[in-house]
Formats: C-alpha cells, sequence, structure tokens
C-alpha cells in the first residue's frame, strides 16, 4: 500500500523520477557509466516520454491503493477507473436528472453511498440520522470552505464572510446572534402593518402594469420584481423609495447573476462563450452598480446609525452591528463585508419569488388544491399576522408540500475533517472528505413519505407531527436553520392574499398541462409552464 502520510503530488514526482531513472539504470545492464551516457542521449524528449509513463504508472497505482481502501463503503459501480462515477452525473447534470441517478444509487446501495470524483471519494446520505448529525454536530460536520458563486467572472458578490455563507467560529456565531432576532416571530408581529403595505403596494404597481386577461405574464419575473420592492420594507429605500422603485432594474440584475453565476465552472468552451456573452458583460456591469448602490446605502444607514442608534426594525442596522463586534478586521474590510451582507439580501430575498412561482406552477395545475386554497384567501382575515395564520392554514400546507416537492434549495454540503469519522451502522469515513445531503431525494423516498411524487396539502394537517424528523428541509435545521423562514412565510401568504382576492391565475393556452424544473443549480426554478394570464375574481 502507498502511505497516506506522503502528499500526493511529492509522492508521484519522487516516483516518476526514481522510476525513469531506474528504468536507464537496467537498460544500461546496472552500469553507472553507461546510464549517465545514455540518461544524455536521450535527451528531452526521451525524459519527457519516461516521465509521462512513469506518471500514468504511478497514478494508476494510487487510485487503486485509494479503491482498495474504500472498498468495503457502498458504493454504485464505477463507469470509468480514472474518472469514476463522474462522467455519469456529469451527464445526469446536463439532462437534469441529478437527484435521479442518486435516487436510484440510494435505493439500490443504501442510504449512505460513496461515489467517486475521478480518484476522489465523495459521499452522499439521506440517512436522517446522519443528517441530524451533519447539521447539528458542527464541530465534526463543518462547512466547506470552498464557496463557489461567491464572484461573478472576478467581480465579488457574497464573498465567503457574509452571514450566510462565513463558515463558522466566533465570526459566525456573532453574526448569526445579533441577526437573528429581526427574523423572530415575535418581531415580525411588530412589523406585519409596514411588510403588509409593501406588498400590498408592490402587487397593485405590478398588475397596473399589464393588461389583465391579455398579457402573458412571466411569474418568475413577477413575484421576482415584487420581492425587490418588498425590500423597502426592510430598511432599504432610505426613506425616498430608493430601493422598491427600482424593483425592477433590480430584478434583472439578480436574475441574470442567478443565471450566470452558476455556469462560470462549465468548460472551457463554455466559459469563454460566456465571457463574450453580451449578456453576461452586462450582468458583471449591473452587479457593480449594485455593489455601489449598496455602499451609498450602507453609508447613508451608518449616519443614521450613529445619530440614532440601532433600530430594530431596521435589517442594515442589524447588519452595521453584527460586523461591529467579533473579528477585529480593518473598518474597510468590516465595510466590505457589511456590503456582502447587503448584496446577500438582495439575492435570497428572490427565494422567496421562486419558491411561490415554484408553487404557482403546480398549484394551477391542481384544480381542487387550487380552489380550495382561493376560497380560504377570498375569506381569510389578514389584519394581524396571529388572524392570518389562523385564517391561511391551508394555504400554509400548500406552501409546505410545494417546498417538498420543488425546495428552493437542493442539497446541503460539508466537510469531514477527522479521518476516521464514524458514521452510524458501522460506516467510516476514512479519510477528509466532502458529503453532501439531497433535499430533493429526502422530499420523495417511499420510505418517509406515502405517495411521495403526488402533490397532497393533506399531509400537513397535523403539521410536522408525522413527518420524519430531518426528512424535511426547505429552510435546513440546528445551528444553521435559515434565519427568514418567519419572514419567507410571512411574506408569501401576503403575496398570495393580494394575488387572489381580486385575480385568478391560468396558465397561457396550449400549456394547460405542461409544467417542469430546472433542478441543474444551486436554486431551484420552473422551465415550464410559468406564463401565466390572470384575469378579474368572478
Amino acid at each position: 500500500m502507498i502511505t497516506s502520510a506522503i502528499p500526493k503530488r511529492l509522492l508521484i514526482l519522487i516516483s516518476v523520477v526514481v522510476t525513469s531513472v531506474l528504468s536507464v539504470w537496467i537498460y544500461s545492464e546496472y552500469e553507472i557509466t553507461d546510464t549517465l551516457t545514455n540518461l544524455r542521449r536521450i535527451g528531452v524528449f526521451g525524459a519527457i516520454l519516461s516521465g509521462a509513463l512513469s506518471f500514468f504508472i504511478f497514478q494508476t497505482l494510487f487510485i487503486y491503493e485509494k479503491h482498495v481502501r474504500h472498498a468495503d463503503f457502498p458504493q454504485p459501480p464505477r463507469v470509468s477507473f480514472y474518472q469514476g462515477n463522474w462522467p455519469t452525473l456529469r451527464d445526469a447534470q446536463k439532462t437534469n436528472s441529478l437527484f435521479d441517478v442518486l435516487e436510484e444509487w440510494v435505493l439500490a446501495h443504501g442510504k449512505t453511498i460513496l461515489w467517486w470524483r475521478n480518484e476522489g471519494p465523495k459521499y452522499f446520505t439521506v440517512d436522517p440520522d446522519i443528517v441530524r448529525a451533519m447539521l447539528t454536530e458542527i464541530s465534526i460536520f463543518t462547512k466547506s470552505r470552498f464557496i463557489p458563486n461567491r464572484t461573478l467572472f472576478g467581480q465579488r458578490m457574497t464573498g465567503t464572510a457574509s452571514f450566510l455563507t462565513v463558515q463558522g467560529g466566533t465570526q459566525w456565531a456573532t453574526k448569526r446572534k445579533i441577526m437573528s432576532p429581526f427574523f423572530s416571530k415575535i418581531h415580525l408581529t411588530g412589523m406585519f402593518d409596514n411588510c403588509h403595505d409593501y406588498i400590498r403596494r408592490g402587487l397593485e404597481r405590478q398588475f397596473a402594469e399589464i393588461q389583465i386577461g391579455k398579457t402573458h405574464v412571466d411569474i418568475v419575473e413577477f413575484y421576482g420584481e415584487l420581492y425587490q420592492f418588498f425590500l423597502g420594507a426592510l430598511g432599504f429605500d432610505l426613506g425616498c423609495g430608493l430601493v422598491s422603485e427600482n424593483a425592477k432594474f433590480h430584478n434583472v440584475v439578480i436574475q441574470g447573476i442567478l443565471r450566470w453565476a452558476p455556469k462560470q465552472f462549465g468548460s472551457y468552451s463554455e466559459v469563454f462563450g460566456m465571457r463574450i456573452n453580451k449578456d453576461v458583460n452586462n450582468t458583471i456591469c449591473y452587479l457593480t452598480k449594485l455593489r455601489n448602490l449598496s455602499r451609498y446605502i450602507l453609508d447613508e444607514k451608518m449616519k443614521e446609525y450613529k445619530e440614532k442608534g440601532p433600530l430594530p426594525d431596521d435589517i442594515i442596522h442589524h447588519v452595521i452591528s453584527a460586523n461591529a463586534k467579533g473579528v477585529n478586521n480593518s473598518f474597510e474590510k468590516k465595510k466590505t463585508y457589511m456590503i456582502d451582507d447587503i448584496i446577500t439580501i438582495f439575492l435570497v430575498i428572490d427565494n422567496m419569488a421562486k419558491t411561490i412561482a415554484n408553487m404557482m406552477v403546480r398549484v394551477m395545475r391542481e384544480p381542487r388544491v387550487y380552489e380550495k386554497m382561493v376560497e380560504e384567501i377570498r375569506q381569510a382575515d389578514v389584519s394581524s399576522l396571529q388572524s392570518m395564520d389562523k385564517s391561511l392554514r391551508y394555504t400554509e400546507m400548500v406552501i409546505l408540500e410545494a417546498l417538498r416537492l420543488h425546495p428552493t434549495l437542493m442539497r446541503g454540503i460539508r466537510s469531514v475533517q477527522t479521518p476516521n469519522t464514524r458514521l452510524n451502522n458501522d460506516l467510516v469515513i476514512k479519510d477528509k472528505a466532502m458529503i453532501f445531503f439531497g433535499h430533493l431525494v429526502l422530499h420523495r423516498l417511499p420510505e418517509y413519505w406515502k405517495n411521495p411524487r403526488e402533490f397532497l396539502p393533506e399531509r400537513w394537517e397535523n403539521g410536522s407531527k408525522d413527518i420524519t424528523p430531518f426528512t424535511y428541509l426547505p429552510f435546513v435545521a440546528g445551528p444553521r436553520v435559515c434565519m427568514g423562514k418567519h419572514l419567507a412565510m410571512l411574506s408569501m401568504k401576503l403575496a398570495m392574499v393580494y394575488t387572489f382576492r381580486e385575480y385568478d391565475m391560468r396558465p397561457i393556452p396550449g400549456e394547460e398541462k405542461e409544467m417542469d424544473w430546472d433542478y441543474r443549480f444551486t436554486i431551484v426554478r420552473p422551465t415550464k409552464g410559468y406564463n401565466v394570464i390572470f384575469s378579474r375574481a368572478a
């Protein structure tokens, strides 16, 4: 066995050199003088050829040693000795069937499996006990240090220290402690009237821009723009409609970022094509403008913060407080991190819009559910948060079911930093590695869900009492549970109330049965069935 104590690249380099010299020595019949003469004769080309052959041999041995070392862990068959399972997953990703393949592997080989990306073992699990450990035992399962999509071709987006992306430790704990109270249900009760007002005004503004009964409306764009308007309720407007009145432009920026950022890790030809793409370059420019706007908002808020102290209903004041404590960074670095936090809010608020769009696409094609939900909405009391929650019980069940079948986020990733980490069922992760869990697979496994592929809001009649813990994770769970889940539920209910109180929604002609979703990238969005026509309610 090749010892794992020697770094791989150093081992291969030494092996290549030694093997090349030994090969020439054997060819020279063990004569030192002849060996040196032959080494000079073979020249550069011969040295390269010999080195390449030696590299190939030792790389093969290295991969073989890894395969043998991890052979006792449940895993699907490799399609390639050198690439492992990666060709299968890469092709599945291209055809939007990645999680179908992972589900097949789990059903065939067990709840926790190993798969190979080239010579590197990775792990995937749908075991609720292991998922619980991944989300709660943060000293063993740490957030991955490799966080893609934090820049767009070099233009900074959210960095790696925003309250959403920061790895952990003191900086993470401090930000979390200060930001969390803003999103608590108690605090949102006091903010309800302001949230209510912004959602109502935002939808009135957008309905005024379309021809009722005629315009084909893209509901991804429609609700994306609404939520960029809604940011004004959280303190972004500076008292003058700065953000809400420019919601359309900000939505264009956010949709561009979410479209292009995941694709910058494609093949060289794809990346080159993107880099000269006009839309991509426009998005980079727009992102720069958005960061400049965020800097201006921050400067104004810091003045206000200094004069009045932290205001509890202003999310940016919480961002300032969160960055004022903790890690002792320079003022400019802290300011950069605060801008990262503001950009993060611009981006994550769109998750709520995507959830509504995903839900609407599905509900429009479920007549029984649609009629029952709309009837409830039109009779609901939305004078307070408590009365709204009480009178929109079925609507909440519809949201929960939509998040089960079409979770906005599809997977979670953690790193195992300690060799020989023991999981349940005597499974052992022998080396440092990445382990994934898949919301999309967990949410539709027959073991945990009756009729898992059917859209059945009634399964939530008893809340989560009948649900196996850690098998339903639209907002994740544990210490990193989504801080904004209560704000998301509040705003989505209000958006549905002010959509269906006066309007009905139906698919455009020819798309009555069509619906599909893109699960290839981080954020799920519909790819079919999202164009609708609004009509006046009867």
